[in-house]
C-alpha cells in the first residue's frame, strides 16, 4: 500500500480510478482543461496526460525509413510545454483531481520532476527502459509500471531492478492491444503480480467499455488506468478505446460501491434485528404437556415468531422436563423447562 496525494492505494482500500486522457486533447490546453473538468465530475481520483518531447524520445530519420513516421508526426502534435504542465496541474488541483502524466523520455521525466507530480506512470513500452525507469525512480515518487507485451520472466527481472531503485511501485496488469478483447484477459495474472511485487497491483484497461475494468477490481486490481475522452467522435487513434463522461462515471460508482461492501461485519444489521424477530423461529407446544412430563419431538414444534425460545435450542428442549402446565400452542419461555 501507499499514498498518491493523500489517497491510499492498496487491498482494503477504495480501487484507484485514472481517467487516462493521454493524447486525445492532443496540444488543446483549453480542451484539455474540460477533461480534467468532467473526469473530476465523473469521480474519477486522477486525470493522466502523456508527456512527449518528440526529439528526445524518437529518432525521426528511423521512424520513417521504416513505415511509422505518422507516429512521430503524432506525437509532434501532442507535446505539451513545461508551462503547459503546470497550468494543466494547477487546473486538475483546483478541481480537486491528482494530475498525473506518462514520460516517454528521460527528458520527459525531467519535467514531470519539475512540477511535482506525486506519481509518475511508465507505460508498457518503457518497462524495460533501465534508463528511464531509474531517472523516474530517483524522483522518490511511486511508480505504476504497466506490463503489457512483456513476459512473466521479463516482469521479474524488472521488478528485481525496481526493487533496487525505486522506493516504492505498483505493477499494471495490461494487454497491449487496441482495443483489448474480453478473450484476450487472463485476470489471475493479477495474483500472479501481487505474488511478485506485492501490494498494490492493478490493471491498465484498453478494452471498449467498463465490464473488464469491473472484472479486474472483482480480481484484486487496486488501481484502474481507463483511456477516457469527453465525445469518441474527436479525432485521434485513441477514442476508439476510451470511454465518456457517463461510463466513467458508472466505474467510478461501481469502485465506490465494491469498497462499501467489501468489509467483514459482525452481528446483524438493525434492519436485520427487526426482520429477525418475527421472521425466525420459536419452539411451541404441538399439544398440552403437564408439569413433570418429558418434552419428546412429538410434543413440540417450532413456528414464527422468534419471540420465545429459539428453535436453534430444539435439541437442548427434547429430554427436559416440563415445570409448569404448558399449552398446545404456547410458545416457548425459559420457565416453561428445566
Amino acid at each position: 500500500m501507499f499514498e498518491v496525494e493523500g489517497g491510499n492505494i492498496g487491498v482494503g482500500c477504495k480501487p484507484y480510478i485514472i481517467a487516462e486522457v493521454g493524447i486525445n486533447a492532443w496540444s488543446d490546453v483549453r480542451l484539455a482543461k474540460r477533461f480534467i473538468e468532467v473526469a473530476s465530475e465523473a469521480g474519477a481520483d486522477a486525470v493522466k496526460f502523456q508527456t512527449h518531447l518528440a526529439d528526445a524520445e524518437m529518432v525521426e530519420s528511423e521512424m520513417r525509413s521504416m513505415g511509422a513516421g505518422d507516429v512521430y508526426d503524432t506525437v509532434v502534435q501532442c507535446e505539451w510545454s513545461v508551462e503547459d504542465h503546470y497550468e494543466l496541474q494547477a487546473h486538475a488541483t483546483a478541481h480537486d483531481i491528482t494530475f498525473l502524466s506518462t514520460p516517454f523520455s528521460v527528458e520527459a521525466v525531467d519535467v514531470l520532476d519539475e512540477i511535482g507530480v506525486p506519481a509518475i506512470k511508465i507505460g508498457s513500452g518503457e518497462m524495460n527502459n533501465r534508463c528511464l525507469v531509474e531517472r523516474a525512480a530517483e524522483t522518490g515518487k511511486p511508480l505504476l509500471v504497466s506490463t503489457g507485451m512483456n513476459t512473466i520472466s521479463d516482469i521479474v527481472e524488472t521488478c528485481a531492478f525496481l526493487d533496487d531503485v525505486a522506493e516504492e511501485y505498483a505493477l499494471l496488469y495490461c494487454v497491449s492491444a487496441y482495443p483489448s478483447r474480453p478473450e484476450d484477459f487472463d485476470f489471475g495474472t493479477i495474483g500472479q503480480l501481487q505474488e511478485i511485487a506485492g501490494d498494490p497491483v492493478g490493471f491498465s484497461d484498453h478494452s471498449v467499455g467498463v465490464e473488464a475494468a469491473k472484472v479486474a477490481i472483482g480480481n484484486g486490481a487496486s488501481i484502474i488506468e481507463k483511456h477516457f475522452t469527453i465525445d469518441r467522435r474527436l479525432p485521434g487513434p485513441d477514442q476508439e478505446v476510451s470511454i465518456e463522461p457517463d461510463e466513467l462515471s458508472d466505474l467510478s460508482g461501481y469502485a465506490d460501491l465494491f469498497y462499501e461492501t467489501s468489509g467483514v461485519r459482525e452481528g446483524v444489521q438493525e434492519e436485520e434485528e427487526e426482520v429477525r424477530k418475527w421472521a425466525q423461529h420459536s419452539i411451541v407446544a404441538r399439544e398440552d404437556i403437564g408439569k413433570g412430563e418429558v418434552i419428546d419431538k412429538g410434543s413440540i414444534t417450532t413456528k414464527r415468531p422468534g419471540s420465545g425460545v429459539s428453535a436453534e435450542r430444539y435439541s437442548e428442549v427434547v429430554g427436559s422436563t416440563a415445570k409448569v402446565d404448558i399449552f398446545k400452542g404456547d410458545i416457548f419461555e425459559e420457565k416453561f423447562f428445566d
